[in-house]
């Protein structure tokens, strides 16, 4: 709705998109010229030759953690004329305009996207991931290589944004997701990001930082309660048996039981799934699911079976049935002998 001149009131007006006219729709003057459409344009601008190409009008985004922000030229070999200017644009290209080291960081970016997918992470984990790798768009102390390299420097910037964002993450779950590369590997890649980031932090120099008696990395806190919460929907624990298992864990805090926290709730998880009245998981299902080996269950469940009746709530099971589980340990020891 504009106001028209002639009619001298607000009147309806349509806008010619060809011409750029706004015109009024009772008395057909032209109230303004000109017109500039300021929406989006999704029109695409191919080559009169028809050929397979369909170049739009714009690229892809900026990106933040590239120092060219991700902006390029890619020189089109075919409008050379001779071979000597295909060699000529193919050198440029490839020593002057082409930035290998940032194909390098989108490469290990498209790589973290596919471990922060397998392993269900959070779109933080993977940009706090990215931010880290990006770092190493340096001098050459600070430089990627590729194949099993990349993959572990991944893997390990992965772990280090699982540590700052306290998410309980170990080397182990994330080594499932980057292929063909050990622990070993992943350790190795964590120190020389935690010396990256030490340095980038304090201003030191490249050559203080790759010092060889740099400390090792500090493990992935573990968080037992969001363990709880994975492991039990791995195995399709009710919110009862879920309930029982996170009171229990904590109530082990007060023991002294010198087991790591992982074969901890994998023992207390064995014992609460025996008592349950509705499903019991075999032991093995609980081992792939808390990736805790049987016999370390097992060995576990005789040191805390003397704790049992303190540590499993008494809402959930009796001093009877507590006593039958015992049974079932001691039952590993008969077959040992």
């Amino acid at each position: 709705m504009d106001t028209c001149l002639d009619c001298k009131r607000v009147t309806e007006t349509v806008t010619d998109i060809r011409t750029g006219d706004t015109i009024c729709t009772e008395c057909s003057l032209v109230i303004s010229d000109h017109y500039i459409d300021d929406s989006q344009e999704w029109r695409t601008f191919a080559n009169d030759d028809n050929c397979d190409r369909d170049p739009n009008r714009v690229g892809a985004a900026t990106n933040p953690l590239l120092k060219s922000g991700g902006i390029g030229t890619i020189i089109d070999k075919t409008t050379t004329t001779s071979k000597n200017n295909d060699l000529i644009v193919t050198r440029t290209q490839n020593l002057v305009i082409r930035n290998s080291e940032e194909d390098m960081i989108v490469k290990a970016c498209q790589e973290i996207k596919k471990m922060t997918d397998g392993l269900n992470l959070v779109s933080g984990v993977e940009f706090r991931a990215c931010e880290i790798v990006s770092k190493f768009n340096g001098d050459n102390s600070k430089r990627l290589s590729r194949r099993k390299h990349l993959t572990a420097v991944c893997a390990a910037a992965v772990s280090t944004a699982c540590r700052e964002m306290n998410l309980s993450r170990t080397l182990k779950e994330i080594s499932t997701v980057a292929h063909g590369v050990s622990l070993k590997d992943i350790n190795k890649a964590s120190m020389a990001i935690r010396r990256l980031l030490e340095s980038s932090d304090q201003g030191e120099t490249a050559s203080s930082s790759s010092s060889p008696c740099a400390a090792p990395p500090p493990q992935v806190i573990i968080k037992t309660g969001e363990l709880v919460r994975r492991f039990c929907s791995k195995l399709d624990i009710t919110e009862r048996e879920t309930k029982a298992i996170r009171e229990a864990v904590e109530i082990a805090d007060n023991f002294d039981i010198r087991r790591n926290p992982k074969s901890v709730l994998a023992t207390i998880i064995f014992m609460i799934s025996q008592l349950s009245k509705t499903k019991r998981n075999p032991i093995r299902d609980i081992a792939m699911a808390t990736e805790v080996v049987e016999n370390t269950i097992k060995s576990s469940a005789r040191d805390m079976y003397p704790y049992a009746s303190k540590i499993i709530p008494k809402w959930y099971a009796s001093e009877e049935e507590v006593t039958r589980l015992g049974g079932i340990i001691g039952s590993w020891d008969a077959a040992r002998d």
